[in-house]
């Protein structure tokens, strides 16, 4: 008879900040760590220590402890103290593709520093998993994923449920829709379920005897695994004496205090493929009742989202593109700093801090921490371009301005730049005279110019005289007057990864004959918008004939759930605006295009009942609470400004409001002209297509879902950054896409009031509306078209000149590409070579073509193969191709 093995892993899974705040986590951090490194040094039983799969939980106890550093490069070297892979635990969707590469690419680096990683893909509580995980890690050089959600579903206080749609075994292939494949391991008793294991001989009985039997209803080999540990769990310091207590009550199991790369050899050595069940694509518990998912942290907190997703794009589409292009000019690659500003972005991207599901306290520091990223970011992109501009050959009668832009195809955008002009320095007349100096001057407009003579579209605002200051690179700060302008225009054509250089002309000031008429429609050459009175609109798609009515009402309804997940009240209470009378009016037209804003007011009431209060006191379970709204109302204020730009073939939405309302959700509903059965979403490095109506277990009335980048729906596309929650209908027929969701505590594992996920602030957010007559979007430009819409543009005017030696535009995408390839990524490999990366979208196999040889790559930067121009681009792969 084959015996047992069970294997023993000890760790602690480390939330870095959660129900305590960071620092209050890491006191006891440093205890943990200082006691593990006592067991290790015994040698008596205690062999291994997990660190949770995470480089921070070493680099937080190392900042307390900087001395022990090389004690800890000893204890891994020796593979007593596992480390790696990941930087830290993210959550998988609502960090972006390129960021869950950086995660995990600045992890390897800091654990190959220590000494050795422990190689695999360790998921243990990220909420939901994306369908690229096996491809990600197959490229990485693993192929074994340990997860702990997406499959079984889970209860209150991540109670395992035996159910019809649990997962046969806790071992099965997971598959990515390119074909890569893994060894998935589930946590199907948990990440706790050898915690705490007693000495006591007949409370070890009664334990083991649960424990071996959980662990054999879900095991396909004779190898079984427990894990000791939990959250922020204590080291077991008598787990060398509880296990001997063990091996001695269970002769016939061979108890291993071991480590995951151990055990997961031992796995494949006894598993039997034929029994396995390969599961396919993205785990988000849709095989379930539909109320433990925790996808409602994607609207937990909405700011967060927000800020998030703008930092990412401006290290992925400006600061490491823009720093790409300014080794053209001579200046070093920052690898330095662009780490030095992903890892604080990343601080903000573990499971319990971006999902919005942790204390106030935790989320006033994560706000503090985006503003110092995208400082870092901004300091990046300015330095970087100013050295450009520096070396541009312009012109010398008028004012150079260079826009870049890394979207990865070719766009014409909108751009804003403020424009400084007749500076009077300090050094040339005392600063108290410089203001009545300058107001002297004749007021003045712009002419903006393309190279070629070609005449822009501007809108030009005075801002006064300003004070403003150089910083020499030998002197000491040099302050000065000028007056100052903000000006709006469009650039066309703009290179697909570059920078294009335009000029501006001053000119007399000239009277703006603009009429402003109150018609509330918006038209161009693309698109016909008309705003009915309750404030809805219909979207004509002139070059399609596509047209949808109805767009745009607002519903707002009671939620008495959590941080993590959504519950409406029992009174199912929903106000929305379609028999509202709002204020229309056109806000601006001009030669850009037009404006017109919507101001609605609804009454709603002002919080949850009085008896959810005692729901939350008494833990009662979110499905279960049944509080009503309140009976008390106030006057809730929504402004809509739609946009519709010349050379614009979207509709643009900018919404304003200030929340001081309790315990609800705001949702905008765009319908989407058709019924379908399935839609289509953005999501990590694909475009995944989920069905609209759920399994026939699942009881929760909501059925709301994750996106990155786009959601489409019919014949309805919504592109948005920082609004990554949305539900569709089962006829798929509307897209509801959530503005905002305000609640009052944690949730969950037990009575943690965070009040300040009420949300009682002021929110803006922005989405875009894409019409399209194409039933699968993967297969058209779309993707890639809404990637670039989404990215930013940097504008800058040229304030001083060292040399004209670079061009005044440049296109560094020397690569074509057909529909179904999105850009992801365009930086410099630690050996500076530079790096592209596209993922591919459509069903059919593309052809990828460049100018210049490069070699095929992984995610980790590490070639093979001879260089090529042409290469063979496979359905759903992840492509990255390091030039020679």
């Amino acid at each position: 008879m084959t015996r047992k093995k069970a294997h023993i892993i000890s760790h602690s899974h480390w939330d870095r900040e959660w129900f305590l705040p960071l620092e209050s986590l890491r006191f006891r951090l440093v205890t943990l760590m200082d006691e593990v490194e006592a067991l290790l040094d015994k040698e008596n039983g205690f062999n291994h220590f997990h660190m949770d799969g995470q480089m921070i939980m070493l680099e937080d106890y190392l900042a307390v402890k900087p001395a022990k550093k090389e004690k800890m490069k000893q204890l891994v070297s020796e593979g007593k103290l596992r480390i790696g892979p990941w930087y830290m635990l993210q959550d998988a969707f609502l960090t972006s593709g390129e960021a869950n590469i950086r995660n995990l690419q600045y992890g390897l680096e800091m654990a190959e520093e220590f000494g050795q990683v422990e190689k695999i893909g360790y998921f243990p509580d990220t909420f939901g998993l994306y369908g690229q995980v096996p491809q990600l890690m197959r490229q990485a050089g693993f192929d074994t994923v340990v997860f702990g959600r997406g499959v079984n579903p889970t209860g209150f206080n991540n109670q395992v449920f035996d159910s019809a749609f649990a997962s046969k075994y806790s071992e099965m292939f997971w598959e990515s829709p390119d074909g890569s494949k893994v060894l998935g391991i589930l946590l199907a008793n948990w990440y706790s379920n050898g915690n705490e294991i007693p000495v006591d001989k007949e409370e070890a009985k009664d334990f083991w005897d649960k424990k071996l039997a959980d662990v054999e209803r879900f095991a396909s080999t004779d190898d079984w695994l427990f894990m000791n540990g939990c959250d922020h769990q204590p080291v077991q310091i008598d787990l060398a004496e509880a296990l001997e207590v063990a091996r001695e009550l269970y002769p016939d199991v061979d108890f291993i205090h071991s480590h995951f790369e151990k055990y997961q050899d031992a796995v494949k050595a006894g598993l039997n493929p034929e029994k396995l069940q390969t599961v396919h694509g993205e785990l988000t518990s849709q095989q379930s009742d539909g109320w433990s998912t925790l996808a409602n942290t994607a609207s937990s907190r909405i700011y967060l989202k927000q800020a998030n997703a703008k930092i990412e794009r401006l290290l992925e589409r400006l600061a490491e593109p823009i720093s790409v292009m300014a080794t053209e000019a001579g200046v070093s690659y920052p690898h330095e700093y662009l780490a030095f500003a992903w890892k604080l972005l990343m601080e903000n991207q573990i499971h319990d801090s971006i999902t919005g599901c942790s204390l106030d306290e935790v989320h006033r520091e994560m706000e503090a921490r985006f503003e110092k990223v995208e400082q870092r970011a901004m300091a990046i992109i300015q330095n970087a371009a100013q050295k450009i501009t520096e070396q541009i050959a312009t012109n010398d009668a008028g004012i150079p301005i260079t826009v870049f832009h890394a979207g990865g195809m070719e766009a014409t955008r909108t751009v804003e730049l403020e424009l400084e002009t007749d500076a009077i320095h300090f050094s040339d007349m005392h600063f108290e005279l410089i203001p009545d100096e300058l107001a002297k001057l004749p007021e003045q407009s712009f002419r903006l110019e393309t190279r070629d003579g070609k005449e822009i579209p501007v809108i030009v605002e005075s801002l006064g005289t300003r004070f403003n200051y150089n910083l020499p690179e030998r002197k000491f700060r040099d302050s000065y007057f000028a007056r100052k302008y903000k000006l709006t225009f469009v650039v066309e054509n703009l290179p697909a990864v570059g920078y294009e250089t335009i000029y501006a002309y001053p000119v007399h000031l000239e009277d703006n004959n603009t009429e402003i008429t109150q018609d509330f429609q918006l038209e161009n050459r693309y698109l016909k918008v008309e705003v009915a009175p309750n404030g809805t609109y219909t979207i004509l798609d002139k070059q399609t004939a596509v047209e949808i009515a109805g767009v745009g009402a607002y519903e707002d309804a009671g939620d008495i759930g959590n941080e993590y997940m959504f519950k409406e009240t029992g009174d199912n209470l929903r106000l929305n605006t379609l028999d509202s009378t709002p204020a229309i009016r056109v806000l601006r037209e001009d030669e850009l295009g037009k404006t017109i804003e919507i101001k609605h007011e609804i009454e709603i009431p002002v919080s949850a009942s009085k008896a959810f209060a005692e729901e939350k006191r008494r833990l009662v379970w979110h499905p279960d609470r049944k509080s009503d709204r309140s009976e008390n109302h106030t006057t809730f204020r929504i402004t809509t400004e739609l946009t519709l730009n010349k050379q614009d073939k979207q509709l643009n939405i900018r919404i304003n409001f200030v929340n001081s309302v309790d315990d609800h959700r705001l949702r905008v509903i765009l319908p989407t002209g058709k019924q379908t059965e399935t839609h289509q979403a953005g999501s990590v490095f694909e475009v995944v297509t989920r069905a609209n109506k759920q399994v026939k277990e699942w009881t929760n009335p909501a059925k709301d879902n994750r996106k990155q980048g786009f959601v489409a729906s019919g014949n309805m596309v919504v592109a948005s950054l920082g609004l990554p929650e949305y539900e569709v209908s089962e006829q798929g027929d509307s897209i509801e896409l959530t503005l905002l969701r305000a609640v009052s505590e944690i949730g969950d594992w037990g009575d943690f009031p965070a009040y300040e996920a009420e949300c009682h602030r002021e929110i803006t957010a922005e989405f875009h509306l894409i019409l399209t007559d194409e039933p699968d979007v993967a297969n058209t430009a779309i993707p890639a078209q809404v990637n670039a819409l989404l990215s930013p543009v940097f504008a800058i005017q040229h304030t001083s000149k060292k040399e004209k030696v670079l061009p005044e535009t440049k296109d560094f995408a020397k690569w074509k590409t057909a529909d179904g390839f999105v850009f992801s990524a365009w930086k410099l490999a630690k050996d500076n070579q530079p790096i592209i990366r596209f993922y591919q979208t459509s069903s059919e196999p593309k052809l990828l073509n460049t100018v210049n040889p490069w070699r095929k790559s992984t995610i980790l930067e590490e070639t093979s193969g001879d260089a090529e121009s042409q290469f063979t681009v496979l359905p759903n792969e992840i492509i990255t191709l390091k030039g020679v």
